[in-house]
């Protein structure tokens, strides 16, 4: 039956094409287009059918629906590991957020310290030059007494030797050594 529809069909679109070739008036041009296009929507209507076109539309139609559930499932599952992810990112931050704050109150604290031991070793350093500056001081004494010592006794024996002469310094001497037996 399709077959014979098919035939037809094609018999009446070629005195259609036939015509339209010629040139007749307008009237007949549009009769004959007219005929030509229910002709190609017919073939197309027949080719649906035959190929199974409803059955292929529907396929196609179940692919697409189960492409777009697919695509949904994996927007889901995206959204989630973004959420996901988003979470841990602001959990990280405030972490991070804690360690610099840590860190920099240690730093603080370490830098006290350091300030703190540095005065004192400039206290001990100080103590320690005043020290060493007193006992420099001490022997520069010493060693300046000493010299006045030897310059007084070198003094003082060329000052003897000068004013007292041989015989009394036999005296002297002699009466400083009954003493001291």
């Amino acid at each position: 039956m399709r077959n014979l529809i098919v035939v037809i069909f094609s018999i009446l679109a070629m005195p259609g094409l036939a015509q339209a070739d010629e040139g007749h008036f307008f009237t007949m041009n549009l009769v004959w287009s007219i005929v030509n296009f229910i002709i190609l929507v017919g073939g197309f209507v027949y080719l649906y059918k035959k190929f199974h076109g409803e059955n292929l539309f529907k396929t196609r139609k179940q692919n697409i629906e189960k492409l777009i559930d697919e695509a949904m499932d994996v927007q889901q599952k995206a959204s989630k590991r973004h959420d996901e992810a988003s979470r841990q990112l602001d959990q990280f931050e405030k972490i991070r957020h804690e360690i610099v704050d840590d860190m920099n109150a240690r730093a603080e604290q370490e830098k006290r310290e350091i300030m703190n031991e540095g005065n004192e070793m400039i206290g001990r350093i100080k103590k320690e030059g005043e020290r060493i500056a007193d006992a420099e001081i001490q022997k520069a004494k010493e060693m300046i007494s000493e010299h006045i010592q030897t310059q007084l006794y070198d003094l003082s024996k060329e000052y003897i030797e000068k004013s007292i002469d041989a015989d009394s310094q036999k005296n002297i001497t002699d009466n400083v050594i009954r003493k001291i037996q």
